[in-house]
């Protein structure tokens, strides 16, 4: 009796594969149900290609292609697969990049309180990660191919997923607009430099719904970073000014160039034109791995906003 308790401890102890014990990933598999992944592929930009973590094989008839890069979404609260975040880089990104894109739709939790849905965050996070590290692993997907972009609460999901990750680190991690209320610089569940070898942020309603502080290596602030965004109306919520990230961030997909920042210090500094002879990076997907610090840019208030190479400077 005593010998299969000892057995029975060793096992709940033994690594698996991904570098996870036996114990944690089938709590993982189990979260993992209630959570949708789908595929979106430009051979089925508009169908789905539903799977599930525990058979992956069935992936084998879909048009997932080991050598193309993945693009992983993860939403916020309150959203679910079909919400404007994912439709919208969806779409933009398998008009301009040949690439498979994995919505990651965990809206039976997103879409309970605020509270509910932060607390089960991090869970989504280390789900995601065990996502990539099984598609590495049992397919032979690259994690050097593999960029996670989340809005609001998902960017700190995208966040948590690349520090949980075990076949490797995570070449590039997006926050649009992260998650501001009830998260703490502190915290350690949340998105960070530590995240990816590359983490670029857009803030567009810093102080209220979203996370005002630098936290990526590269850190963006169209329009000082906070409500009200232009072309958002009265929006005493903040809300159209916390989703404005991802619909800059599809327009930058669409029209490379458009969104050039430059580097400053302070949003007061960049409307005097302190900081015209600075440094200029390119907000968005064409964001270079290489760029590092806080940056500034105007945008227009209609699509596709973005104002080129007169964006950097306050008129």
């Amino acid at each position: 009796m005593f010998q299969w308790i000892l057995v029975v401890l060793f096992l709940s102890c033994v690594r698996a594969r991904e570098g996870r014990t036996l114990q944690e990933e089938k709590y993982l598999l189990q979260q993992s149900g209630t959570i949708l992944f789908e595929l979106f592929t430009r051979e089925n930009p508009l169908e789905a290609w539903n799977f599930e973590l525990n058979d992956l094989e069935y992936l084998q008839f879909s048009h997932f292609n080991v050598s193309k890069p993945t693009i992983v979404l993860t939403h916020g609260w309150h959203c679910f697969w079909g919400s404007a975040f994912n439709v919208l880089m969806r779409n933009a990104i398998l008009e301009k990049v040949d690439a498979n894109v994995i919505i990651v739709s965990w809206d039976l939790q997103s879409k309970l309180s605020y509270f509910a849905a932060k607390r089960f965050m991090p869970t989504a996070g280390k789900v995601v990660a065990f996502m990539i590290d099984r598609l590495c692993q049992r397919i032979g997907m690259k994690i050097k191919d593999v960029h996670v972009v989340g809005h609001s609460l998902g960017a700190h999901v995208a966040g948590v997923a690349g520090l949980y990750t075990t076949t490797g680190r995570l070449p590039r991690v997006t926050g649009l607009d992260p998650a501001g209320p009830f998260i703490s610089f502190n915290d350690k569940m949340r998105l960070s430099k530590a995240s990816a070898d590359f983490v670029d942020v857009i803030h567009t309603a810093g102080f209220t719904l979203g996370f005002d502080s630098p936290i990526g290596h590269a850190d963006f602030y169209p329009n000082g970073g906070t409500a009200i965004q232009p072309g958002c109306g009265w929006d005493i919520t903040t809300f159209r000014s916390h989703r404005r990230s991802y619909w800059l961030y599809s327009s930058s997909v669409l029209n490379p160039g458009s969104f050039m920042a430059v580097k400053c210090d302070d949003w007061r500094s960049f409307k005097d034109n302190k900081c015209a002879d600075n440094e200029v990076a390119e907000m968005g997907y064409y964001t270079s791995p290489k760029t590092r610090g806080i940056f500034y840019l105007r945008t227009g208030s209609d699509m596709p906003y973005g104002l080129g190479n007169s964006s950097f400077i306050f008129e």
